[in-house]
């Protein structure tokens, strides 16, 4: 009787020993392992545009001075987790005030390019020259080169935004995508107006 209890006592202690060897008992059921992994981007989050590298020249045509065209846009190595995009293009005039001639928001997280005078993607907010919600090309005052900087923002969530759209300026999103911002990447572009 003695004997019979050991060795049933035996049998447990065993395996345990055999696993914490890095053995594993044969009749030991296997746990099934599910991946919660996402896929890392394979670099920095970029933006890039057929018109020009970064601290490239801004072709006329996407100025006041020519058709005033929104640019080609396309971005890469999106941070993880992202649900959707926000853009803004800004300059810093002779003042040193932010100006905001491009304000877009709502951007599905699906999208990585805007063609050239997009439409229907996203929501306009209102640019510094106001008021309508529309992108203001480029149409600086005063002499040499102002730079143009494109900024887009992978998000977390979606903007609320308490504001009608009628007073949903570059100052308005900006304060708003902070909490929610991941990541951002920009892309500069400079531009002369002829004399």
């Amino acid at each position: 009787m003695i004997t019979i209890r050991v060795t049933y006592l035996a049998v447990p202690v065993l395996a345990l020993a055999f696993a914490a060897c890095g053995g594993a008992s044969p009749a030991s059921p296997t746990s099934p392992t599910v991946s919660t992994t996402t896929a890392t981007p394979a670099g920095p989050f970029s933006l890039a545009s057929p018109v020009g590298a970064n601290d490239g020249t801004l072709p006329a045509e996407y100025t006041c001075d020519g058709g005033g065209s929104t640019i080609a846009l396309s971005w890469a190595n999106v941070p993880t987790g992202t649900q959707e995009f926000a853009l803004l293009m800004t300059t810093l005039p002779g003042d040193g005030t932010m100006k905001w001639n491009w304000v877009l928001h709502g951007i599905p997280g699906t999208t990585t390019t805007l063609e050239r005078n997009t439409r229907g993607v996203g929501t306009l907010g209102v640019g510094s020259d106001g008021p309508s919600a529309v992108y203001q090309p480029p149409c600086s005052q005063g002499p040499g080169a102002k730079v143009y900087t494109f900024t887009v923002y992978a998000l977390s969530g979606s903007l609320r935004l308490s504001t009608p759209a009628s007073q949903t300026t570059g100052a308005v999103v900006t304060s708003a995508i902070a909490p929610l911002t991941l990541g951002s990447a920009s892309l500069s572009l400079s531009y002369t107006r002829p004399r």
